[in-house]
């Protein structure tokens, strides 16, 4: 009898590079090799995944859904400190399956006439010779699929998913796996998501669209995830640094593909490509334990009490009151008002425990910011519910309380606790205990994490205790290179916009001897005679469509721009549209606009760039960022946008929200000179009715 082949596939032996140096038509990038000789598994069923210009490109589905679009490496058999680091800007992460909105018609329409007035020979001429990112039949085609009068539109909130999974196509990447999952937030952008048993645990609210490292370090059971990016992003530490984020005591696949998947890209019927830099697959020696990168940690395990006992990392163990055992199934309390603490040299970021409960589950707490037994944090766990308390020279403080978390009896519970010092967040099994994160800087730079529990239980067990620093370096080996960062240092011109009421056209700036004129547009941007600039516009009389000034720019391979721009209004339902921003400008037929997007029609601001080369602009080819509720009516901010003519950064309030290069956007784009730079009152779906504008500043 012929003996029959294994259909298991062989398994891959660690490490693993892809840097994407080889250029790659799009469907024909699975089944190849990167230079390390990893084969580049997955699954392309539209034939979009493309490698161009050093990096992996992963463009909009038309049909939406999981298991249709993604890359794959391995399989591998897991191990304590087997690694998975990818460095990837995803195209939107508020991108969501949906309705357009509008009829397909009417879109055509739109996208026709383009964002401001323009010759329509001259616009077909431009669109002639334009760069395009897909067929004007696709990008139909994928409107006829997003519009509910043709076809049932799928509910997809979720967008991208990364990390290690059992299989080398995942059915539902949300329900296996140790995974991080960028959720659709609308107004507050995305929300990162890390799989934590069966549980998706809300890591961060508010992820922006920036260059972003993921890494997983996988367990013999469960992993540890870490994240980072540029300077000042919100919730993440920056590069060469990562941010704990979440520990999953729980999985255990035995054999995993490091993967990436995305289900959906871009949102209301516009076009935007996911860009992945490198991703590496790596066991990392000096991670094999079972508590990895944490500078306190102990299983908690033995025959001994607790106190005085040396912890496997972070010093010893100190029990103020009451006492412990520690026993073959854990760490038992034994004694009343049972208070253990251990010092590691650093404050905390991340703290978790398990804590196996009985049917009858008594009260415990984790707890953080320890400075001394009259000064800490508590987090406050049991049977009923969950507390939030912290003790200040010896005065508790209830915080507060949530009944719709609470131990499971009969269980393995995980508890965890994530902190940057400034606000954190509690979690309990997977789910976010309060629904909220709390902003508090008390007692932020204590060291001390511990145990705390009120009665001693003969039946309660805590275990696999650990403490991570806020941030800590990448390890070398998962280093896939630095984020794009640049900013100038001397400031060239600066104008605040002083002088008699008038049009803006002709006046000299106030250093570097520069005369504004008007480039683009009818309307008008006039200087109000209070040291301000405006945009000559009400609710009832908008300004009439794109409007931009310009000064010349002596050097033409950078520029750190900023402008503190006040949206109109004071609040919503006021009619009031603020389009205020920054225009980077070649020639009249090449140059990039940075813009507000402020409405009474959305529950967010947003930051959106647009692209107008060649003489044509796509506007549904336009890259935004939700910003919620940074940018408001009546309240001044400063938008900053860094330009080298090829990348772009854009920052409200010196934090980064928004990052492209131009070849990500079109993958055959020539890098701008910027020859002039300035300021704009942009159509984005309508037009602004008065921002102001003010400290114009131009550094290189």
């Amino acid at each position: 009898m012929k003996k029959r082949k294994s259909s298991r596939p062989s398994i891959a032996t660690a490490p693993h590079t892809d840097s994407y140096s080889d250029d790659q038509p799009s469907g024909r990038v699975i089944g190849t090799s990167s230079l390390s000789g990893a084969t580049r598994k997955g699954i392309d069923v539209e034939n979009l995944i493309a490698i161009d210009n050093g990096a992996l490109r992963i463009r909009p589905l038309a049909i939406p859904g999981w298991g249709r679009e993604g890359m794959a490496y391995g399989p591998y058999t897991r191990t304590n400190g087997l690694a998975f680091s990818i460095f990837l800007v995803n195209g939107h992460n508020t991108s969501q399956a949906g309705d357009i909105a509008d009829s397909v018609p009417r879109r055509l329409l739109r996208w026709a006439q383009g964002g401001h007035k323009e010759n329509p020979m001259g616009r077909f001429l431009g669109w002639i010779r334009s760069y395009k990112r897909e067929s004007l039949v696709r990008r139909i085609n994928c409107w006829v699929r997003s519009s509910k009068k043709y076809v049932q539109i799928p509910v997809i909130d979720e967008n991208l998913a990364l990390g290690f999974f059992p299989n080398e196509v995942p059915s539902n990447p949300l329900t296996e796996g140790n995974a991080f999952v960028v959720h659709a937030t609308g107004p507050e952008n995305g929300e990162l998501w890390v799989r934590v048993g069966a549980n998706l645990l809300p890591a961060l609210k508010g992820l922006q669209n920036l260059q972003v490292y993921y890494i997983v370090i996988l367990r013999e059971k469960g992993a540890a995830y870490y994240a980072a990016s540029v300077p000042n992003t919100h919730g993440l530490v920056a590069y060469p640094n990562m941010r704990p984020l979440a520990i999953d005591p729980f999985n255990d696949d035995a054999t995993v593909y490091a993967a990436v998947y995305q289900s959906v890209l871009g949102q209301i019927g516009f076009s935007v490509d996911t860009r992945v830099y490198g991703v590496q697959v790596e066991k990392i020696p000096e991670l094999t334990t079972w508590y990895g990168t944490a500078h306190a940690g102990d299983r908690l395990m033995g025959n001994s009490v607790l106190d005085g006992s040396q912890a496997e990392a972070g010093g010893v163990w100190r029990v103020y009151e009451g006492s412990y055992e520690r026993t073959e199934k854990g760490l038992r309390p034994t004694g009343t008002g049972n208070l253990a603490v251990l010092y590691p040299d650093a404050p905390s970021g991340l703290i978790h425990t398990a804590i196996a409960t009985p049917a009858v589950v008594p009260a415990s707490s984790l707890l953080w910011r320890v400075q001394d037994k009259n000064n800490f944090w508590s987090f406050l766990m049991d049977g009923d519910n969950c507390q939030l308390w912290i003790q200040e020279d010896g005065t508790w403080t209830n915080v507060a309380s949530f009944s719709d978390c609470y131990l499971q009896p009969n269980a393995v519970n995980s508890a965890q606790i994530l902190d940057n010092g400034k606000t954190f967040s509690l979690y309990l099994n997977g789910k976010l205990v309060f629904q909220t994160e709390f902003a508090d800087k008390r007692l932020q730079n204590a060291t001390g994490v511990g145990l705390y529990v009120p009665d001693a239980s003969s039946s309660l067990y805590f275990h696999s205790f650990e403490s991570h620093p806020r941030s800590l370096p990448i390890p070398t080996t998962l280093d896939l290179g630095a984020p794009w960062v640049a900013q100038g240092s001397q400031a060239i011109i600066t104008d605040d916009f002083d002088g008699a009421a008038g049009d803006l056209t002709g006046k000299t700036t106030n250093t570097g001897g520069k005369v504004w004129r008007k480039d683009i547009g009818v309307g008008v941007i006039e200087l109000t005679g209070s040291s301000t600039a405006k945009v000559r516009a009400s609710p009832q009389h908008p300004n009439p469509g794109r409007t931009a000034y310009t000064v010349s720019w002596d050097n033409p391979d950078f520029a750190d721009v900023q402008l503190d721009i006040t949206p109109p209004g004071t609040q919503r339902k006021q009619g009031e549209k603020g389009r205020g921003g920054l225009i980077f400008w070649q020639d009249a037929n090449n140059y990039i606009t940075i813009s507000t997007w402020l409405d009474d029609s959305y529950g967010g601001a947003s930051i959106s760039s647009f692209f107008y080369l060649k003489g044509f602009e796509d506007l549904y080819d336009a890259v935004w960022t939700n910003v919620g509720s940074r940018v408001y009516w009546g309240i001044p901010y400063t938008l900053r946008v860094v330009f080298d003519g090829m990348n772009y950064m854009a920052y409200v309030n010196n934090e980064p929200v928004l990052y492209r290069t131009l070849t990500d956007v079109y993958p055959d784009t020539r890098r701008l000179d910027i020859n002039r730079i300035g300021i704009v009152s942009n159509w984005e779906w309508g037009n602004d009715t008065g921002s102001v504008f003010d400290n114009f500043v131009a550094k290189i």
